[in-house]
């Protein structure tokens, strides 16, 4: 940071906010310099979040106040917020998919021309300077809804770095990024990393809230950590480390959990021998053959054994959770050959994949994942409603009850009640509930698309404890991530997609990132084989 660095741009001072029993803010005071990025930490729910959107408008504080630049900001005004140039990105994707990218970026100001239509060359010329600062490849005429997530969240990224000076505000000169790289591949997110490293040389303040501990010591300059709403301490992250950070975070040292026979040694891992279990000993617990989907997928086979993670690796874009879709039959134009323990499923038949015992965890929770509208409980047995009803398909109300306070004490979410919406629980919390909604005694093969996202340390351990709990009781684990080391943490081998294939399999010693990004790029496929 350069000089402007000494001078505070934002003020938090003596900051309260309670929603309903619960107090997300309890007094906090912080300041945020010009020209710096500064990490906000903590777990689900430890306030983070709260607060950019405190700082941005988004929540009116019961007490406290918010200064930019020496002036207070009304509380809950997002308009002041903005005219003093403050800008929100959200970790949920808040778009309109039915419109094009342009449309979705000029929704606030959509150009016209003499005649008072639309000028959608104007539109669209204005959102490729926009979004081509981040992504070149999105063509911006394309519907928003079909790109990937991880494009989509660029696109969102992209709407918050516009100047809108001339209508009356200012440029932004505070933004507050909330998880922004939870769906993005490793080059986006080493390309926003750069984004938001020019923005505090231009002498923006830059709010990062992240838990990907690689992001935060690669990039910001200062971190914050909040614990159940309170401060816990300022620090130069060149002044920290990880473990201290993380005991700040959550009060106490996390154990590592490695995976099933990788032993760790002088900073190395390898694949240590060990006896199968006797779950391995039967058929696959998945066999996939020759599955395929036009633009999507093309003739990708594998197996999974009972017991065994095997991890996905490879860029946004290359497959991973189009392939998992066809597993569980969402994909109607796919084809190929699902087998659960050796028995063949139908296609395109999501309800025979439950029935075969097949888990989902989807990529997105909000979107594709929990039924919002629901509460904890009901989203629990959605899958397995019809199988504990009686024969005539009335409910049994009591066998439900004693499932969902099963799942809700094993997986350790955290609710008011067993009825309270999924709405109401942290990022955390709602992904302890899609997991304990698919992790049944019928579960036979899990597969899980980013299980960790957006989701704080802690919190991460307990999934982690949870995939291998779930490996060392016979099930087969197929699991997606975009974080190398969790990648490599929890799988016993890696299989990496490139354009809908796999493009090679990694075991014990070969799993290393560099192999992972060789394989993922393809670059020099045979090259990658003969040195691993």
């Amino acid at each position: 940071m350069d000089a402007i660095a000494n001078k505070s741009l934002v003020v938090v001072e003596n900051v309260s906010k309670r929603f309903g029993v619960t107090q997300a803010l309890d007094d906090v005071s912080a300041s945020f310099l010009a020209g710096e990025v500064h990490a906000l930490m903590g777990e689900n729910g430890a306030g983070k979040s709260t607060l950019g959107k405190v700082i941005a408008g988004l929540h009116r504080q019961d007490r406290g106040t918010v200064f930019v630049d020496g002036h207070e900001l009304r509380p809950g005004s997002i308009d002041d917020a903005y005219a003093r140039g403050v800008r929100i990105v959200h970790q949920e994707l808040a778009q309109c998919p039915n419109l094009t990218v342009a449309e979705n970026l000029c929704l606030h100001d959509m150009p016209t021309n003499r005649f008072g239509l639309i000028d959608r060359r104007s539109m669209n010329e204005r959102a490729s300077e926009l979004v081509h600062q981040l992504e070149p490849g999105i063509d911006v005429t394309r519907p928003l809804g079909a790109l990937s997530p991880g494009w989509r969240q660029i696109c969102q990224i992209a709407a918050a770095l516009e100047d809108r000076g001339e209508n009356g505000g200012c440029g932004p000169r505070v933004i507050v990024f909330d998880e922004p790289t939870s769906s993005l591949s490793i080059a986006e997110v080493n390309r926003l990393l750069e984004i938001v490293r020019s923005l505090a040389e231009r002498g923006l303040t830059v709010l990062y809230v992240s838990h990907r501990m690689g992001e935060i010591f690669a990039c910001c300059d200062r971190v914050t950590v909040l614990r159940d709403g309170r401060f816990v301490a300022t620090s130069r992250v060149a002044d920290i480390d990880e473990p201290t950070l993380v005991e700040q975070m959550i009060g106490r040292r996390v154990a590592a959990t490695t995976a099933k026979g990788l032993s760790r040694q002088s900073g190395t891992s390898h694949l240590a021998p060990s006896e199968p279990s006797d779950g391995a000993k039967r058929a696959s617990g998945l066999r996939v053959e020759s599955m395929a989907s036009p633009g999507k997928l093309a003739s990708v086979s594998f197996e999974v054994a009972p017991g065994e993670v095997v991890g996905i690796g490879g860029l946004v874009g290359a497959g991973r959770s189009e392939l998992l879709d066809a597993v569980f039959g969402l994909d109607g134009a796919s084809s190929g050959i699902v087998e659960i323990e050796g028995k063949a499923i139908p296609s395109h038949s999501p309800s025979a994949a439950i029935r075969a015992g097949v888990g989902y965890v989807p990529e997105d929770r909000k979107q594709q994942g929990l039924f919002f509208q629901l509460g904890i409980d009901e989203n629990i047995v959605a899958p397995v409603m019809s199988m504990l009803a009686s024969t005539g398909g009335i409910r049994r109300r009591s066998d439900e009850s004693r499932l969902v306070d099963e799942r809700i004490r094993s997986f350790q979410v955290k609710a008011a009640s067993p009825a309270s919406l999924p709405g109401s629980l942290s990022g955390g919390n709602q992904q302890k509930l899609l997991l304990a909604r698919w992790m049944g005694k019928r579960t036979r093969v899990l597969l899980l698309d980013e299980p960790t996202r957006g989701i704080d340390v802690g919190t991460k351990s307990e999934i982690y404890k949870i995939v291998r709990d779930a490996a060392d009781k016979g099930v087969a684990v197929l699991l997606v991530s975009s974080e190398m080391p969790e990648l490599l943490h929890l799988s016993d081998r890696i299989l990496v997609m490139c354009d809908g294939r796999i493009s090679g399999e990694l075991r014990g010693e070969q799993m290393t990132q560099a192999n992972i990004l060789r394989l993922a790029t393809m670059e020099s496929a045979a090259a990658t084989a003969a040195d691993c």
